[in-house]
């Protein structure tokens, strides 16, 4: 109804916020977005002195968050009250908004 990739996500976010080891496995489904986010950033003016693994771990800091917010709007989705959009889509915001605040920071 909702198409396989949408359904697979809400359940494996359903699960990582079940219990940690399908967090992790959910993590690591989710590693090469944030590493992709991470390499764009890696080359801004700002950002080059950083290395690009303290960049990957400051996407993760919105990461519990994101599962949790998502989940609330997943279920506006299968009510029909809100558009359909995937976790990837959804937490790219939140990569992005911890790498920016640790650069900030890293700058300061």
């Amino acid at each position: 109804m909702f198409g396989k990739r949408f359904e697979r996500e809400l359940q494996m976010i359903e699960d990582a916020l079940e219990d940690e080891q399908s967090k992790d496995d959910f993590k690591e489904y989710t590693r090469p977005l944030v590493e992709a986010v991470a390499d764009k950033y890696a080359t801004h003016e700002h950002a080059k002195k950083i290395p690009r693994k303290k960049l990957v771990e400051a996407g993760w800091t919105h990461f519990d968050f994101a599962l949790k917010k998502y989940k609330e709007n997943a279920d506006l989705m299968l009510e029909r009250k809100k558009e359909l959009f995937f976790f990837s889509t959804y937490f790219t915001w939140f990569i992005r908004q911890g790498i920016v605040e640790y650069i900030k920071t890293f700058n300061e």
